[in-house]
């Protein structure tokens, strides 16, 4: 494992992403060693969870917070730290002579690094009124991590504010900690979408401070409702940061073997994520073809007008992935991305979700809620699969567009917004116009410009980029041998039609991986066209074979009845999730063209 100076290092100029754990116990730093966690956190908090209590105990006077981190140093986490550098959380409230007894002797254990904790940062009110005016804060802190840097110590600064970074910023630290709140594992999925999407927005305003200085410290996100491996990737490409800090998302998992796959799991994600190649160029999008330099091209001029615009193509040809490279190039990407899709609510709940509702404006409306429009605020709006809005949605949406306000439900008082509007089809819109499915007014709003991304069967010289691409992703995913496509396999890529575009090659890609044994996959499993669908078992039928985009709908049908009406069993029996067999089922018939 490298030395503290190595990591800070290959983060600043390799931009290498950087994982920490918090950890309690000598158990979660040893798995936390094995896993591949690149720094240690020893924060008083840790001993409190190990207890069974929360975090929030740190923060109490039930013991000397000092003296509580020499003892998880000496006892826990230095014998199972290996060369893995920890950082320690020093408080700055006891007297300078005795912090700087406890900087010296961790110094001396080989501790390479200091963080402000317990930070004061999580006082509030009076208190903390208080504790500001005798300079006994956050600017007693900043002082504590100077003396700490005199003594040859890495700095790390741990902020809860825009005013804290500055503080740390003036004081020269080496890193921050960046809090995105106390981790909540929520159950409900729009209430954790949008904490997430909060999250992001409170850590671009932390790290659009840091861009407007001189100084480029390490930023770590901490805690906050980062609880998968997918939260923290969907943090990583919304928000330009290098690293993640936690422990109870560690912590609370029970065994042993849950805690080195889950921060295994959290690595991969922000590998997946290679902000250096999307500075470059188009961030995850990969394409050398003619059609998709047009896309690219066009995506220079349009993300830095201040425009709504519409992204079309197939389901599966990365549209998502254009909206947020358009949000990432604009004007507006220090402010949040925030998304929607229109075809996961039902129309009962669209005005809700796109604008919020008040306390008390429904039965379940126990709290007020903040709408879609209001979390873009500045920002950026992605409506996906636009062309499923209702009547009714598509009126609120027009609505608001013309306004520019919204007001929630339950609500009497308009709110004025300021959203830039990416929305995305599967379906031409103006071909749902003409057959009377989508407002023309609301299109023309929508479709100042449009991009089309072009199925994977008009792309296929960028199968190797994208085989190439995948295959080092499943290595790292699955911590494997090296993997590469053979040739055979190559050539019998390029003759499938791709109904199911770039996420069906990563299946395909992913089930070679799995099945076979060698460094060089053959794809044995893998026959081109129709036939290469996943069809049922022996004895449930025969589905229709499909031989081009034309024949989703007839497809699709077949395997409804087949399945007896059920439509998740017919979409597994394709291949394909519900979302996608919807669109199919609403595709115009051969009658219809």
């Amino acid at each position: 494992m490298p030395s503290l100076q190595n990591v800070l290092q290959s983060a600043s100029i390799e931009g290498r992403p950087v994982l920490a754990v918090v950890a309690g116990s000598g158990m979660v730093a040893r798995c936390s060693v094995e896993a591949g966690a690149d720094l240690l956190l020893a924060l008083n908090a840790g001993v409190y969870r190990n207890l069974g209590v929360g975090t929030l105990a740190a923060f109490m006077p039930l013991g000397n917070a000092n003296q509580q981190t020499d003892d998880l140093l000496r006892w826990h986490l230095l014998p199972q730290a290996s060369s893995t550098p920890i950082i320690a959380g020093a408080c700055a409230a006891d007297s300078e002579a005795v912090v700087d007894e406890y900087l010296q002797r961790w110094k001396n254990w080989g501790v390479p690094g200091i963080v402000n904790w317990p930070a004061t940062g999580f006082i509030d009110g009076q208190y903390r009124q208080f504790l500001e005016e005798a300079e006994a804060g956050t600017a007693r802190e900043a002082a504590m991590l100077r003396r700490a840097k005199a003594l040859g110590l890495a700095t790390f600064g741990f902020a809860l504010s825009a005013a804290e970074v500055q503080v740390f910023l003036d004081a020269g630290v080496d890193a921050l900690i960046l809090n995105l709140g106390l981790t909540q594992e929520l159950q409900d999925v729009r209430e954790r979408r949008d904490r997430i999407q909060q999250a992001v927005s409170r850590l671009n305003g932390m790290l659009e401070l840091v861009g407007d200085s001189q100084r480029r410290p390490l930023c770590l996100a901490f805690g906050g409702p980062v609880t998968t491996s997918e939260d923290l990737e969907t943090l990583c490409r919304h928000a330009r940061l290098r690293g993640f800090a936690g422990g109870s998302v560690f912590e609370r998992l029970p065994v042993e073997t849950a805690i080195t796959s889950t921060i295994r799991r959290f690595r991969q994600s922000m590998m997946a994520v290679d902000h250096e190649r999307q500075a470059r160029g188009f961030g995850p999008m990969i394409g050398r073809c003619p059609a998709m330099q047009e896309v690219f091209d066009l995506i220079r001029r349009v993300a830095p007008q201040q425009v709504h615009l519409c992204i079309e193509g197939e389901t599966g040809t990365g549209k998502e992935l254009v909206a947020t490279q358009i949000h990432r190039l604009s004007r507006r990407s220090g402010q949040p991305l925030i998304t929607l899709n229109c075809g996961a609510i039902p129309d009962s709940l669209l005005e809700s979700e796109l604008f919020g509702h008040e306390k008390g404006a429904f039965t379940s409306a126990d709290r007020r809620r903040r709408g879609k429009f209001e979390l873009a605020h500045q920002g950026t709006l992605f409506l996906d699969e636009i062309a499923d809005l209702s009547p009714h949605g598509q009126v609120a949406l027009l609505r608001a567009i013309q306004q520019r306000e919204i007001t929630p439900v339950g609500g009497d008082a308009a709110i004025p917004v300021d959203v830039r509007i990416v929305a995305a089809s599967n379906r031409p819109l103006r071909d749902e116009v003409a057959r009377g499915h989508f407002r023309q007014d609301l299109f023309y709003r929508l479709n100042q410009i449009t991009i089309r991304v072009p199925p994977l069967r008009q792309r296929v010289d960028d199968l190797p980029l994208l085989v190439q691409e995948f295959l080092s992703q499943l290595r790292s995913e699955f911590e494997s041998r090296p993997l590469e496509a053979s040739p055979r396999f190559l050539a019998r890529l390029r003759q499938h039609d791709w109904p199911g575009n770039i996420r069906e090659l990563e299946a395909v890609l992913r089930e070679a991986a799995i099945r076979e044994d060698g460094t060089v996959l053959e794809g044995r499993h893998f026959a081109p066209g129709p036939s290469s669908r996943r069809m049922p078992p022996a004895g449930t039928g025969e589905l229709l074979s499909a031989t081009n985009v034309a024949d989703h709908r007839q497809l699709a049908e077949s395997a409804v009845q087949q399945s007896g009406g059920n439509k998740t069993i017919a979409a597994q029996k394709l291949g394909i999730s519900r979302k996608t067999l919807y669109a199919w089922l609403r595709e115009p018939g051969p009658s219809e063209r």
